[in-house]
C-alpha cells in the first residue's frame, strides 16, 4: 500500500475463495482506484507473494484483470493460494502504488455437482460500470442458475456500499434472484466496486461477478438561456414572461433577453415564453422574430457545454379580410325562398380588395346549390362592404339541414377563411321528418304451439323529406299485459315515399289463451316518431299438444324394414289421453294397408310413447307412407308421416361361356386295376366324388367300346384317359389327336411303358423307357397354394418334353436321354398345345395316388382338367356349347324367373341347377333371401340343319314375391356360326390352294384321291373307310407348317366330326 499523500492506492473485494472449474478456468478480479488513475493487473511475483509453488499456467490479463489458468485440468481437484498484484499509474505509465490481492483458488470439476452459474442478463457483465445518480434509486438484478435438478441456488455479496440492500426475492429452487437497490448521496461520489457470488446447497460456487458503481452529481450548473429578438418593427409585451428573465439589454436594433440557473436538476423542465407584437406585417408572409436562442451550461463532469439554435419564424394569415354570411330565417317550410346576406370587413391599415365563392351544401357535405364567385374591389381600411344577396328556392329540396359556405380565396383560386350559415327545409307539416308505421299477423288466431308470422313496416310519408334512419322495436305482450318477446332493429335511410318492411317470426310454444298484442316503435334519437298495433288470438287444444315423429329403419340393401313411431306431449300437462293410430298407406291411391289403434292411451310429458310396424310385402309397387294420427273427444289429427319406395329387386345377370365343358373319362374295370395300390372301385368312387364336388359334368367308362361311342357323339368338350389297361385301337387314338387338333383337350395318365406314337405326338413329348428309382414328384409353381410342395409317387415312365411345359418333376430316378428332357430333374406332368386344343400328361397313374394320398396329386389332377378345356368353344352341328349364367341379387331377397329360348334351334340336354322344360323353353328358377349371386351352367346341344348364327335367348322375370313378379331384363349370347357347306368341297378347294401356292408337296393327287374316295364312301354309307381315307390324308399334311396346309387340316378335322357323329 503507498500511502504517499495525494494518491489512494487501488484496492478489490475478491472473495477469500473463489472457485473454478478445472476445464475452463477464468474470472475477473475486480477493483477500483478511488482517483480514478488507470489500473493494470499481474500475477505477484515468488519473492512478493511468498508462495513456494505457483502452478504453471496461471496468468491474468493486465489490462482488463481476467485471470486464467491453462492446464487446469491436469491438476488435482483441491485449493490453490494465489496472490495477483495490482497497480495505479500516472498518465505517463509509471507506477505510483501498488495492493496485493491474496486468494486461494478452489478447483474442482463438474463431478456429480454442477456449480451454479450467473444468468446474463439480467445479472450484468463482469466488469461493468454501472452509472448511479446522486439522490436517484438505483436498481439491479441478479440471477444464477444451478444446472442440477434438485440443488437450490444462494446468492450473496462483497463490497455492498453503505446504505444499500441486498436481498433474495426468489430461493429454494434451481434459480436463484436477488435486488440490489441503493440511493447513492453526495458522499458516495466515484466508483464503488461490489462482487456477486453463487453457491448451492452441496457447495458448488460460481466464478464471482465484479461490477463498478459509478456515482455521478445529480445536475447540470451555471444554465445561460440567451434569446435576441430584433427590434425592427416587433414589440415585446415585458408583462407577458413566463419566467421572469435575468437580464432584458438593447443593444441596436436587437433586444437582449437573457435567463440565468445556478443548477437544473435531472426532470426538471421549465417554459420560457413571452408575448411579441408584430407591424406592418404583409398577408402570407414570413416574419423572422427570434434571430438566435443561445443555451450554454457546465455538465455533469464538469465541461462547458455550448448549443445555438437557429432563427424562429412565424407565418403571417393569408387575409386581413373577414367574411360573413347569413340567411333571412333558420326554418324553411317547402317551396318557400332563403335570402342570403353577406358583409366582407377590411381588419387592415390599407385598402384591400377581396374574390368570393358562395354555395349551398347538404348535411354531408355535398354540392346543392353554386352561386358562383364575385369580386369585391377597394374595400377601405378597417371598412365593410355587403356581399350581393342571392335567393335559393327550396322547391323540390328533400328536407333537412343545409349550410350556405362563403368563401374567401387567393389568385390561386385557394380558400384564406370562410364563413357558414346554417339553415334547414321542413316536411309538409312543419318537422323534419314524417315516418308512418304499421304491424299486422299471417292471421288473426293461432293454436297454442303454432308459429305466429308478424309482419311489420316503416313508411317515410314525406313527399319532400329523407328519413335519416333510427331504432325500430318490436313488442308483443301476453294476454296479461306482461311482455312476451322484445326485438330491436336498426333501420337504414329511408327516401321519400320509401318502405322497409320485416318479418318476425313468434314461436308460440305451449302459450295460454287469450288476447295477444304485437306493438311496433319507430323512434330517434329517443324520440318516437310513430307506432302502431295489432292484436291475435290464441286457442287451446288438447289434440295439438301431441307430437309425433315417424322414422324408417331399412335394410343394409335399401329396403324399408320397420316404421318406428313416436308421440310425445309437448304441453305442461303431465299426461295426455288419446287414441293412438298407426297406418300403411299405397301413395299411389291413398287405401289404407293396414292400420293398428292403440285406445285411450296416456301420453306423459317427460316420455314420448314408441310403438313399432314391422313391415311385410305390400300388395303392390310404389310408394307407401306410414302415418301416425290421434283422436281426442272426437277430434282427429295426422301427427307425422314418412313414405318409402317399394320397388323390384335389383338384379345383375351376365351369360358368359362356361370354363367347363362335359368330361369323358376312361378308367379301368375291375378285371384291369390289379397292380394299382387301390382297386377300380375305389379309385371309381373317388373320382366320381372329386368331379362332383368341383361341379364337372362328366361321364365314366370302363372299356374301350363305351369310350369310342360316347366320343364319337361330339358331346364332349375334353376326355381324360386315366386307364392302365383299356386299349383303343389306333384308329380311336388317331380320331383323338384329331379330335385335339380341332379344340377338344385330351389328359393322359399312366400307360405303363407303353408306347403310341398316334397320341405321344399330340402330346409333344416322347416317351424312353421305365423310372422305377424315383420317390416323390415336386410342383414346379403351376399351383398358386400347394398344399405341399412335393408328394410321394410310384415309379413311372421315363419322358421327354418337346413342346410342352413341365408342371412337376420327379424326385430321383434317372433322366431321359433326349435332347428335349428337362434339364434338372425327370419329368413328372407336362401341359402343351395341339392345334386349337390343350393336352397335360402325367407319366404316373395320377388317379390311383390321388386316391391314396389326395394333396398335390389331386390339386394337379384338376388343374390339369381346367388347363386342358377349350378357349373357345367349337361351334358346329350335334357339338355342345357349356354356358354360364350368373345372377347377382343386390336386394334384400328376390324371387327370380329365367327362360332361356333358342330360336333356330337345339337343346339344352343338361344344367348345373335344375331347369325344366315347358312349351318349347327352358326355365330356371331361383329364389334369393340375401344378396348373393348364383350361377348355372347350361349344356346346349347345337341343332342339324341350320347355317348361320345360333343364338340363346334369355328373359328374365323377378319380384320380391311370385305374386309380385315383372319384367327384368332380356339377354341375348351367340353360340356360334354353323357352317352348312359341304366338308369335301371345303377341303378340295383348300387342297387346289395348297398346290397353287403351297410349299410343293409331293402327293397332292394321292390326298386328292383319298377325298374322293371318302366322299364316295360317305355317299354309300360306309363310315368307317371314309374315315380311314380321310385320316390318310391327314397324315400327308400334318407336318406341314403352311398356313393353308394348316386350313386344310382344319377342314379334314371338321370332316371327320361329321362322320363320327353318324357312326
Amino acid at each position: 500500500m503507498n500511502l504517499e499523500e495525494g494518491n489512494s492506492s487501488p484496492f478489490s473485494n475478491l472473495p477469500p475463495i473463489v472457485s473454478c472449474s478445472k476445464y475452463d478456468c477464468r474470472f475477473l478480479v475486480p477493483a477500483v482506484d478511488p482517483d480514478g488513475d488507470k489500473l493494470t493487473w499481474r500475477m505477484s511475483t515468488r519473492s512478493e507473494s511468498a508462495i513456494n509453488g505457483i502452478p504453471s499456467g496461471m496468468n491474468i490479463d493486465s489490462e482488463t484483470g481476467l485471470f486464467t489458468w491453462t492446464g487446469a485440468e491436469s491438476f488435482s481437484n483441491g485449493l490453490y493460494t494465489v496472490q495477483v498484484t495490482i497497480e495505479d499509474r500516472d498518465q505517463e505509465g509509471n507506477v505510483k502504488s501498488t495492493a496485493a490481492i491474496d486468494f486461494l483458488l478452489n478447483l474442482r470439476d463438474q463431478g456429480v455437482n454442477a456449480s451454479p452459474e450467473f444468468d446474463h442478463p439480467p445479472t450484468p457483465e463482469a466488469g461493468s460500470v454501472i452509472k448511479a445518480v446522486v439522490g436517484q434509486k438505483l436498481t439491479l438484478t441478479v440471477q444464477a442458475t444451478d444446472p442440477d435438478p434438485n440443488d437450490q441456488v444462494f446468492l450473496n455479496h462483497v463490497g455492498l456500499p453503505i446504505g444499500a440492500t441486498f436481498e433474495q426475492t426468489v430461493s429454494g429452487s434451481t434459480t436463484g434472484v436477488a435486488t440490489l437497490e441503493w440511493t447513492p448521496t453526495s458522499a458516495d461520489m466515484g466508483e464503488n466496486l461490489v462482487t456477486f457470488l453463487a453457491n448451492d446447497n452441496r457447495g458448488g460456487a460460481s466464478s464471482p461477478v465484479g461490477v463498478k458503481i459509478e456515482v455521478i452529481k445529480p445536475a447540470i450548473s451555471d444554465v445561460k438561456i440567451t434569446s435576441t429578438i430584433s427590434t425592427s418593427d416587433i414589440q415585446i409585451d415585458t408583462s407577458s414572461y413566463s419566467v421572469p428573465p435575468s437580464q432584458v439589454a438593447v443593444e441596436n436594433d436587437r433586444t437582449i433577453v437573457t435567463w440565468e440557473f445556478d443548477t437544473f436538476r435531472v426532470g426538471q423542465l421549465e417554459s420560457l415564453a413571452t408575448d411579441l407584437k408584430l407591424f406592418n406585417v404583409q398577408p402570407g408572409t414570413q416574419r423572422v422574430v427570434t434571430e438566435q436562442l443561445e443555451v450554454s451550461y457546465t455538465d455533469i463532469d464538469g465541461d462547458p457545454v455550448r448549443e445555438t439554435l437557429g432563427e424562429q419564424k412565424v407565418k403571417v394569415a393569408p387575409t386581413l379580410t373577414t367574411i360573413a354570411v347569413d340567411t333571412d330565417k333558420d326554418l324553411y317550410s317547402p317551396s318557400e325562398q332563403v335570402i342570403i346576406t353577406g358583409l366582407l370587413e377590411n381588419q387592415s391599415d390599407i385598402q384591400a380588395d377581396a374574390r368570393v365563392a358562395l354555395t349551398i351544401v347538404d348535411s354531408q357535405r355535398v354540392l346543392v346549390s353554386d352561386f358562383g364567385v364575385f369580386d369585391v374591389q377597394a374595400i377601405a381600411p378597417k371598412g365593410q362592404v355587403s356581399i350581393p344577396s342571392e335567393v335559393f328556392d327550396t322547391t323540390s329540396i328533400y328536407a333537412g339541414t343545409y349550410e350556405v359556405v362563403a368563401q374567401l380565396l387567393d389568385s390561386d383560386a385557394e380558400v384564406l377563411t370562410q364563413a357558414v350559415a346554417p339553415f334547414a327545409i321542413s316536411t309538409s307539416n312543419g318537422s323534419l321528418t314524417q315516418v308512418g308505421a304499421l304491424v299486422n299477423t299471417d292471421k288473426p288466431k293461432y293454436q297454442a304451439w303454432d308459429q305466429a308470422l308478424i309482419d311489420f313496416r316503416v313508411r317515410n310519408l314525406s313527399q319532400n323529406g329523407v328519413f335519416d334512419g333510427g331504432v325500430g322495436t318490436l313488442q308483443i305482450s301476453r294476454p296479461n299485459g306482461e311482455l312476451l318477446a322484445e326485438e330491436t332493429y336498426d333501420l337504414n335511410s329511408l327516401v321519400p315515399q320509401g318502405s322497409s318492411d320485416r318479418r318476425y317470426a313468434l314461436a308460440l310454444v305451449d302459450r295460454e289463451a287469450g288476447t295477444y298484442q304485437a306493438r311496433w316503435v319507430i323512434s330517434q334519437d329517443g324520440e318516437e316518431l310513430a307506432s302502431s298495433q295489432a292484436n291475435f288470438q290464441v286457442e287451446r287444444s288438447e289434440t295439438l299438444s301431441l307430437l309425433g315423429e315417424v322414422t324408417l329403419d331399412y335394410y343394409e340393401t335399401g329396403e324399408a324394414k320397420a316404421c318406428h313411431f313416436e308421440t310425445t306431449n309437448r304441453s305442461s300437462q303431465a299426461e295426455v289421453k288419446a287414441n293412438l293410430i298407426y297406418q300403411l298407406v299405397s301413395l299411389v291411391d291413398g287405401s289404407v294397408v293396414y292400420q293398428i289403434r292403440e285406445e285411450n292411451t296416456a301420453v306423459s310429458n317427460t316420455n314420448g310413447h314408441l310403438y313399432q310396424l314391422l313391415l311385410s310385402d305390400p300388395p303392390a309397387y310404389g310408394g307407401y307412407g306410414c302415418i301416425s294420427m290421434a283422436e281426442i273427444d272426437g277430434e282427429l289429427i295426422e301427427l307425422a308421416a314418412a313414405g318409402f319406395e317399394v320397388v323390384p329387386p335389383d338384379l345383375n345377370a351376365e351369360v358368359l361361356p362356361a370354363a367347363k365343358g362335359k368330361l369323358l373319362v376312361l378308367i379301368d374295370n375291375l378285371g384291369t386295376a390289379t397292380q394299382d395300390y387301390n382297386d377300380a372301385s375305389l379309385q371309381r368312387a373317388y373320382l366320381e366324388e372329386l368331379l362332383t364336388t368341383n361341379q364337372w359334368h362328366y361321364t365314366l367308362v370302363d372299356n374301350a367300346v363305351e369310350f369310342e361311342t360316347a366320343f364319337n357323339s361330339g358331346l364332349y368338350s375334353a376326355a381324360a384317359l386315366l386307364s392302365d389297361k383299356v386299349t383303343l385301337s389306333p384308329k380311336v387314338e388317331q380320331l383323338l389327336v384329331e379330335a385335339q387338333h380341332n379344340g377338344m383337350g385330351l389328359l393322359v395318365s399312366g400307360s405303363w411303358n407303353r408306347r403310341n406314337s398316334k397320341i405321344e405326338k399330340a402330346l409333344g413329348i416322347k416317351l424312353t423307357g421305365k423310372n422305377n428309382q424315383v420317390s416323390a414328384i415336386f410342383d414346379n409353381g403351376v399351383i398358386d397354394q400347394p398344399v405341399a410342395s412335393d408328394a410321394i409317387v410310384a415309379p413311372g415312365l421315363a419322358m421327354a418334353h418337346c413342346d410342352a411345359d413341365v408342371w412337376a418333376v420327379f424326385g430321383g430316378g434317372r433322366n431321359a436321354s433326349d435332347s428335349c428332357a428337362y434339364a434338372h430333374a425327370p419329368a413328372a406332368v407336362t401341359a402343351g398345345k395341339y392345334g386349337r386344343g390343350g393336352n397335360s400328361y402325367f407319366a404316373y397313374d395320377v388317379l390311383d395316388l390321388a386316391t391314396s394320398y389326395q394333396g398335390l396329386h389331386e390339386q394337379l389332377l384338376l388343374e390339369a382338367l381346367l388347363a386342358v378345356q377349350p378357349n373357345a368353344w367349337p361351334a358346329a352341328p350335334g357339338r355342345l356349347v357349356p354356358v354360364a349364367i350368373t345372377l347377382e341379387n343386390l336386394s334384400r331377397k328376390a324371387a327370380v324367373d329365367v327362360r332361356f329360348t333358342l330360336p333356330q334351334g337345339g337343346e339344352v340336354i343338361e344344367s348345373q341347377m335344375p331347369t325344366t322344360f315347358d312349351d318349347g323353353t327352358w326355365l330356371w328358377q331361383r329364389d334369393f333371401s340375401s344378396p348373393t349371386d348364383a350361377t348355372n351352367v347350361l349344356y346346349i346341344l347345337l341343332p342339324d340343319g341350320v347355317a348361320g348364327e345360333v343364338s340363346l335367348h334369355v328373359e328374365i322375370k323377378a319380384g320380391i314375391n311370385r305374386d309380385l313378379m315383372v319384367d327384368d331384363s332380356e339377354l341375348t349370347y351367340v353360340l356360334g356360326n354353323l357352317d352348312g357347306s359341304s366338308k369335301y368341297q371345303v377341303a378340295s378347294d383348300l387342297l387346289q390352294q395348297l398346290e397353287t401356292d403351297g410349299p410343293g408337296i409331293a402327293k397332292f393327287q394321292f390326298i386328292a384321291k383319298k377325298l374322293d374316295a371318302a366322299v364316295r364312301d360317305q355317299a354309300k354309307g360306309k363310315l368307317n373307310n371314309a374315315i380311314k381315307s380321310i385320316l390318310s390324308a391327314v397324315d400327308e399334311i400334318s407336318e406341314e407348317e403352311h398356313t393353308v396346309a394348316n386350313q386344310l387340316r382344319f377342314a379334314l378335322d371338321a370332316w371327320l366330326y361329321q362322320l363320327q357323329r353318324r357312326l
